[in-house]
């Protein structure tokens, strides 16, 4: 990876990290480990029951991005559900999350994309407040 697209993914990760802040209160920092050992998520503290993952790109590369942190979350010790966040251009946040149903069935069918929902991030923060961990 070059230099422009680590600062580009710095740059995405801070923004992430303080409109966490600004909406679901907490400290919320960039995950530096991500860049020395692979299956990381980019955020350092789950976000309620998540672990997320951010991209910024004009090409959105879903499926791909999708696989990269349900594989960070199934590596992760305390099995956290994946979160994609990832900034479309001039058009702001989106979320990604499993279907609750589709997730607790334990099927691998229920990791794919299909079972997904995309949220605003007003529906993701919603989420976050009312998750009862």
């Amino acid at each position: 990876m070059g230099a422009f697209s680590r600062n580009k993914g710095a740059r995405c990760e801070r923004e992430l990290c303080a409109l966490l802040r600004d909406n679901l209160g907490g400290d919320f920092s960039r995950n530096l480990k991500q860049y020395q050992k692979a299956q990381e998520g980019d955020i350092e503290q789950l976000v309620g029951p998540y672990l997320v993952e951010s991209k910024s790109h004009a090409t959105l590369n879903l499926k791909s991005w999708w696989g990269q942190i349900v594989a960070a979350a199934s590596r992760h010790e305390l099995r956290p559900l994946p979160c994609l966040a990832y900034k479309v251009p001039r058009k702001g946040w989106r979320f990604r999350v499993p279907i609750p149903q589709a997730w607790e069935s334990g099927h691998q069918w229920g990791r794919e994309l299909t079972y997904t929902m995309d949220l605003s991030p007003d529906g993701f923060f919603l989420i976050v407040r009312e998750h009862k961990g």
